[in-house]
């Protein structure tokens, strides 16, 4: 279910099929609204942005209890229309709409691993149904410099959130699994690989050292320098383990492939 930030917020309690994002949602909001232990605001000063000219985009994917998996379905169609109607976006960072997926908490998903996986079947499911051509230029190696995640025939950037970040507050939105997604090239516009790009970059990385509990992530880099992206999507929490193996395949993909 895709969302305008003012509707996702005013759903109906009695909302059998949504009742869960209640809570959710209400402590997304709080991490924008209110001031916490170390009277700070949220890091990223685009997200903050976004949230205050109520520009947000919310997709809720629910849990199908028989199937025992989430609604992948769902999950494809929300993103491909968010994707569809961003081409239209005027290139004012005032008019910019993130995309938070929001999948429903279950005790069976809990664990960091589990989130990892959920992580993955999510992407996997848009490369094996994507009938788009994979964007030209762009491996489909992510061990490969400028690699990154493409559905629709548009490069996405993808910021993992989940509630077992202690200390890396700042990928822990709610006590849900949360994909932030934003079209990749929106970045080149707004923090370019120039000196006023990195400068907001850093800025934002310093405003994370002040947030979360311990100093930003080493795999934290600039896409257009050819540094990694796929480490920066799912970070650990910490700054010693290494960021989860990538395991997308490509041999399903319905596209062309460019490489």
């Amino acid at each position: 279910m895709l969302l305008d930030q003012s509707t996702a917020f005013s759903i109906a309690p009695d909302n059998p099929n949504f009742r869960w994002a209640q809570s959710i949602l209400r402590q997304f909001q709080s991490r924008f609204e209110s001031i916490d232990d170390q009277n700070t605001k949220f890091p990223c000063v685009f997200a903050q942005n976004a949230y205050k000219k109520s520009n947000i985009k919310f997709l809720l994917i629910p849990f199908d209890h028989q199937k025992e998996q989430y609604r992948y379905d769902i999950f494809l169609n929300g993103i491909a229309i968010y994707l569809k109607n961003s081409v239209e976006w005027n290139g004012d960072i005032n008019t910019a709409d993130p995309l938070l997926t929001v999948f429903e908490p279950t005790d069976k998903i809990c664990s960091t691993q589990d989130y990892q996986a959920v992580f993955s079947e999510s992407l996997q499911y848009l490369i094996d149904h994507d009938n788009h051509d994979w964007v030209g230029g762009i491996p489909k190696d992510p061990s490969k410099d400028y690699w990154t995640m493409c559905f629709g025939g548009t490069q996405i950037f993808i910021n993992v959130s989940h509630p077992n970040n202690k200390k890396r507050l700042s990928r822990n939105l709610c006590d849900a699994l949360v994909l932030v997604i934003n079209p990749r090239e929106r970045f080149d516009i707004v923090a370019g690989s120039n000196k006023k790009g990195h400068l907001i970059r850093e800025q934002i990385r310093k405003n994370i050292d002040e947030y979360d509990l311990i100093p930003r992530s080493p795999y934290l880099g600039h896409y257009q320098d050819g540094e990694l992206e796929w480490p920066q999507y799912m970070l650990p929490d910490d700054n010693e383990s290494m960021p989860m193996a990538c395991p997308l395949q490509f041999h399903g993909f319905k596209g062309q492939h460019t490489r």
